[in-house]
């Protein structure tokens, strides 16, 4: 009983970072993730535990977060969780990557949702393909693909900053 609570309290926060990446407001993600949660426990088909819980609760969230998207009629910014240790870092660093996070969010957010999702599922989250298939309900094939594409795509808008940094 105990490791289903921890594994419902580790899914809780992946999908918590998963809509605030796809929301880009905490609160929004806060009260997505919340329903969600709501509707995982209540649902009487509802997987009781393990990877298809997991996999059930990120649709949950993904469809709830794109009704709450549609409802406003509008993209929002992205939100990164911040992976670099602040303290160890010299100013100018420190500087770079914060610039470095606001360039690849801004990147990120002109992406549309279908192709900004399948980034955040695999890269940030990394999840299977087969995973982000199931959880998105589309083929594997069209999750490679549309990865691709996300990814060319992304790399097209940050090619500044290659040049600028001096990298291929």
């Amino acid at each position: 009983m105990s490791n289903t609570v921890s594994q419902l309290d580790d899914y809780c926060r992946k999908s918590l970072v998963f809509a605030v990446q796809l929301l880009g407001n905490q609160s929004d993600a806060e009260d997505v993730v919340q329903a969600s949660i709501e509707k995982a426990l209540a649902h009487p088909k509802a997987p009781k535990g393990g990877v298809d819980l997991q996999k059930w609760l990120y649709r949950v969230v993904r469809n709830a977060a794109i009704d709450r998207l549609r409802k406003q009629s509008r993209e929002t910014a992205f939100e990164e969780e911040s992976h670099v240790a602040r303290d160890n870092l010299s100013p100018e660093k420190h500087l770079e990557s914060e610039q470095i996070k606001q360039r690849l969010s801004q990147a990120l957010n002109a992406l549309p949702l279908h192709h900004r999702e399948l980034v955040v599922l695999r890269d940030y989250h990394g999840h299977s393909y087969d995973d982000i298939a199931d959880i998105l309900s589309i083929a594997k094939g069209t999750v490679m693909s549309r990865l691709h594409r996300a990814r060319l795509a992304l790399r097209e808008a940050l090619s500044d900053l290659q040049l600028e940094r001096g990298t291929k």
